[in-house]
């Protein structure tokens, strides 16, 4: 029984080491035939729609160029409407910002701040202002 066992186990490993493997036969390279272009299927093209997103304040250049120093705050709300933030730790300053993506494309971001004495406007800063001007356009 253990010499079946040992030839059943050393039969196998002295085969698969023999160099008398039969080769594959070569096969002749073939090219696959062409369909033609009516039976080749054509994806539709799909357009993306690219919604134009505008958020915060929108203000027109002519309303910002009527703002005067020493207005009020309910003349300034009046002419401009009420601002993007009202900080609570700088209560006398408004923001009004404005981010704008037109049809995915096209960025558009400009700020005012307004600054008041008491109720008074003291300060208009309208350093940030050069997308206004372009979304105006």
């Amino acid at each position: 029984m253990k010499r079946l066992t040992l030839i059943a186990l050393v039969l196998p490993l002295l085969t698969g080491c023999a160099a008398s493997m039969p080769k594959m036969p070569e096969l002749p390279s073939m090219s696959m035939p062409s369909w033609p272009s009516f039976l080749t299927p054509s994806w539709p093209s799909i357009d993306l729609h690219e919604p134009t997103i505008i958020q915060g304040s929108v203000l027109e250049v002519e309303d910002v160029e009527q703002l005067q120093i020493g207005m009020s705050k309910d003349a300034v709300m009046e002419l401009i409407g009420s601002p993007s933030i009202i900080d609570a730790f700088h209560k006398d300053q408004w923001d009004y910002i404005q981010h704008s993506t037109i049809s995915g494309k096209e960025v558009i971001h400009y700020r005012l701040t307004l600054i008041f004495d008491g109720n008074l406007l003291s300060t208009i800063d309208t350093s940030d202002l050069g997308g206004l001007r372009d979304f105006a356009e």
